[in-house]
């Protein structure tokens, strides 16, 4: 089975709403993709130095061999994501064990 890593690199849409942000991720965000067959972790991060505009990294390990349909999965079975989410400039890195 493959292996994968999600980097998810995202932050609050304002600084008045980072415990909003962190509290939906914590407690919302990370059990809905831990609910996702094939996702085995999820780690977040606090970048303490960065050259990117984004305060927070979530790891996330995969393994399946069904790589399209998980990611699929991904995108409809969690919950949508609080206005506290800044979609606009979020990103990712998606990764294959070598």
């Amino acid at each position: 089975m493959a292996k994968y890593l999600l980097l998810a690199l995202n932050g609050p849409t304002s600084p008045d709403v980072d415990k909003t942000y962190n509290r939906w991720y914590d407690d919302i965000h990370i059990p809905d993709l831990l609910e996702v067959p094939g996702v085995t972790s999820a780690r977040r991060f606090k970048a303490i130095k960065s050259n990117t505009p984004w305060p927070y990294v979530a790891a996330y390990e995969i393994e399946t061999d069904d790589l399209p349909h998980l990611l699929k999965v991904m995108e409809e079975q969690p919950r949508p994501f609080d206005p506290s989410f800044d979609r606009s400039t979020s990103g990712h890195i998606l990764a294959v064990a070598i």
